[in-house]
């Protein structure tokens, strides 16, 4: 085995000399990178910079990064009148979602399926995209990693630090009907206690066929708890099925292509319910 340090995967990093080859000429079990293999992925990035979001803590980085540069300076802007159906304590429970940077890589299990329709991935550069409730930067980079062009992307949230997100009120979009392809509420939807309104809405502004794509998390605790846990409360809406969410789109499906119930051994824990379906 070549005598190099090993990153925390067990790969070997870059050394002055080159990886060696079995007695079959194979390439070696260990993965080595040498210099010209390391030249090979500069020379890509150089020309392909957006690939490096593909990785979960370079978008991390770049997210918190972004928001510092604008935070002590007064840069996160928040809606100054909600409706009434946002849940109590939603923006402030968020904004510290924000300053602690939670979170940053759930949307990417969404992403991943969303991803994976195979319509979806053959036409991601052209498709509209809005992002609901993105909260930080990081939902946006890991769309962009998922194919989908910077300047298709929308993000709309109570608070925004981000040129990428504008502020508005899940419950009274700002954008005109039948805009977007990929309408994505990721772990967003809890926050109303209207959730039909916003599903309404979610209809009203996707064009017909795109497809929706939502998150929710799944708690076994009570509210009552985490209210003791967290020192306020936030009544958010819970959904226990994928059954539920699509409920709230009913005679509007053409297909479910995704999704994703609590597993019966995980019942005691907390997950996550996802589903993506395409609007007739």
């Amino acid at each position: 085995m070549l005598n190099r340090p090993l990153n925390s995967k067990g790969i070997e990093m870059a050394g002055d000399d080159k990886p060696g080859v079995d007695k079959g000429g194979r390439a070696p079990r260990n993965l080595s990178l040498d210099p010209e293999e390391m030249q090979l992925i500069n020379d890509h990035l150089k020309l392909n910079p957006q690939d490096l979001f593909k990785i979960p803590n370079i978008r991390a980085l770049v997210a918190m990064s972004r928001l510092a540069k604008v935070a002590g300076s007064g840069g996160v802007q928040v809606l100054e009148s909600t409706d009434d159906a946002v849940i109590e304590n939603t923006v402030s429970h968020n904004m510290g979602g924000l300053t602690g940077m939670k979170a940053l890589d759930r949307p990417t299990l969404l992403i991943n399926a969303l991803s994976s329709i195979y319509y979806v991935f053959h036409h991601a550069a052209s498709l509209q995209v809005l992002s609901v409730g993105p909260r930080s930067e990081a939902e946006i980079l890991a769309l962009i990693a998922a194919g989908f062009m910077p300047e298709n992307i929308h993000g709309l949230d109570l608070i925004s630090y981000s040129e990428f997100v504008d502020l508005g009120d899940m419950h009274a979009m700002p954008y005109e009907d039948n805009t977007f392809d990929i309408v994505f509420l990721g772990w967003v939807i809890s926050y109303s206690n209207d959730v039909g309104r916003v599903a309404k809405e979610a209809m009203r502004v996707a064009k017909p066929g795109a497809h929706i794509a939502i998150g929710v998390e799944r708690n076994p605790r009570s509210i009552d708890e985490l209210a003791d846990e967290s020192g306020y409360r936030l009544d958010s809406t819970e959904f226990e099925t994928t059954d539920q969410l699509l409920k709230l789109f009913e005679g509007r499906i053409a297909e479910v292509p995704f999704r994703n119930d609590v597993h019966e051994t995980m019942m005691d824990e907390v997950s996550h319910v996802m589903v993506i379906f395409r609007l007739t």
